[in-house]
């Protein structure tokens, strides 16, 4: 059940081409890492097309996971933080959806809300599918991915919509796996360099230290 399967589906978040690329020159790359253990380890750099890879379980319960990979906002991570992950929750009868989504450092209109930009897309267009319970959405984000679904968690209602949706992009339940968070003096100096450059105003520096921005609602 957990060998190294393809998923089941792969859903384009923005069917007419991800808002605010005006200025996006990258190319999407897709690269193979060696790992000593024998295992698949793929990311990707230059994130063009924000995708959902899908993993359905064979017995669904109606509870759903969005998984958000690492990868310290230089790239984005396939498999280790993502697919495996996927695999797991799928062969428990929860459908899992990983987010390969878009990156600060590309020039995308949205600067360091581009990944959450994404992430809120996905929410939404999970509660929409078949089989799932909109009420049992969960959120599960590593490293960097961990720092985006921190920023769901906190800003899920933040107007980041081209197209004015409305609907809720609060997840059920968070899981923060070795998460990136600060942005301050104890920072991952490799995420916060991608995500708010080399010398980040302190504005910005507690705009996007998460620990500041827990709310009621949550």
């Amino acid at each position: 059940e957990l060998r190294d399967t393809a998923p089941d589906d792969v859903i384009v978040l923005w069917p007419a081409g991800a808002p605010g690329g005006e200025r996006v020159t990258v190319t999407e790359e897709l690269i193979e890492r060696p790992n000593d253990l024998g295992l698949r380890d793929r990311i990707v750099r230059g994130v063009r097309t924000p995708t959902l890879s899908v993993f359905r379980p064979h017995r669904g319960n109606g509870s759903a996971v969005l998984i958000v990979p690492g990868g310290g906002y230089r790239h984005v991570v396939v498999d280790k933080e993502g697919f495996e992950a996927a695999r797991w929750f799928a062969a428990r009868g929860i459908a899992a959806y990983v987010l390969r989504y878009r990156l600060p450092g590309d020039g995308w209109s949205a600067g360091p809300d581009v990944a959450l930009q994404d992430a809120q897309r996905a929410m939404r267009v999970i509660r929409e599918h078949v089989g799932v319970d909109a009420g049992r959405v969960a959120l599960l984000g590593f490293s960097a991915g961990g720092h985006v679904s921190a920023m769901l968690a906190t800003r899920f209602d933040a107007p980041l919509a081209p197209d004015g949706d409305s609907r809720t992009a609060q997840p059920n339940v968070t899981c923060l796996m070795y998460s990136v968070i600060t942005m301050g003096a104890d920072a991952h100096a490799g995420s916060r360099g991608f995500l708010l450059g080399a010398n980040p105003s302190s504005e910005a520096i507690a705009r996007y230290s998460m620990e500041q921005h827990a709310r009621a609602d949550m």
